[in-house]
């Protein structure tokens, strides 16, 4: 494990939110999703409902994750087990071990910072300089969305909600993004993000599942799984990302996030 495993990665969950959604254009790659997506998509719909409906979303101020990630690419194959810090819309810290520590991440506000410990390095990255590389207005809400299953963009009036047999559709946008929501009709949490960019390049599924029961009431997804096709040339390019939580922590009191980075380190480049 290298950091630039760890930095591919918090990229990739931030830039799996580049993309948007159509109906009419996800077809395709609705059909070539995996089980656990397709099987919880029905496009019959009842009928069209006003805005007013509740979703429920994590709340939390401190929230503690054990989690064990995969990540699939043409060039990345590798599993492996992680612990994550999030104090809610201010810091994600995330420490990679495997017999010892391996990787450690902090994503602030405005910010990307990396250490590999196995190579003695440390990578910078400002998030204006990654929605730069990208073309997309990044922020801290999306990466911390993808990790506890809540919705990427704020629900505002202008969205158009559907209601379909099993969930209800939440269609949003924002500056070239548009993007669809499924909600379960039951629980009334957020189980799948469908979306396509503009040009029908990038197309991307979220599938959140194994709802667990936390003791203080709230219902978290355990299983986040994301498959991202990008159009490169001819040829579609597919990373999968997937997020197994085995814990959860809430807390009122404040968790560590510590990040130095040593004298002997050397500064390293993040190639796109």
């Amino acid at each position: 494990m290298t950091l630039k495993t760890l930095s591919y990665l918090a990229l990739v969950c931030l830039s799996t939110f580049q993309f948007a959604c159509k109906r009419n254009k996800l077809q395709k790659s609705i059909a070539e999703l995996p089980k656990n997506i397709t099987e919880v998509i029905d496009t019959t719909t009842i009928e069209q409902i006003p805005i007013e409906f509740n979703i429920q979303e994590a709340q939390f101020d401190f929230l503690k994750l054990k989690s064990k990630i995969d990540l699939r690419s043409e060039a990345i194959s590798q599993s492996f087990p992680a612990t994550v810090h999030i104090q809610k819309d201010s810091l994600i810290w995330i420490s990679v071990s495997v017999g010892i520590e391996a990787a450690r991440c902090l994503i602030t506000q405005d910010s990307i910072l990396c250490l590999d410990r196995i190579n003695r390095t440390y990578y910078e990255l400002s998030i204006a300089e990654l929605s730069k590389q990208f073309n997309f207005d990044f922020d801290f809400r999306l990466l911390q969305s993808l990790l506890v299953g809540n919705l990427p963009i704020d629900k505002k009036n202008e969205d158009r909600v559907e209601l379909n047999s099993l969930y209800t559709s939440l269609f949003q946008a924002a500056n070239n993004i548009k993007i669809e929501n499924q909600i379960d009709n039951v629980s009334l949490k957020l189980t799948t993000i469908l979306a396509e960019d503009n040009s029908g390049k990038s197309k991307l599924g979220i599938s959140y599942s194994d709802f667990g029961e936390q003791p203080n009431g709230q219902l978290i997804p355990q299983s986040i799984f994301a498959k991202i096709d990008v159009l490169k040339g001819e040829e579609i390019k597919t990373t999968t990302l997937e997020f197994k939580h085995t814990k959860f922590e809430f807390s009122d009191q404040s968790l560590r996030f510590p990040y130095s980075i040593p004298k002997s380190y050397e500064k390293g480049e993040i190639v796109f």
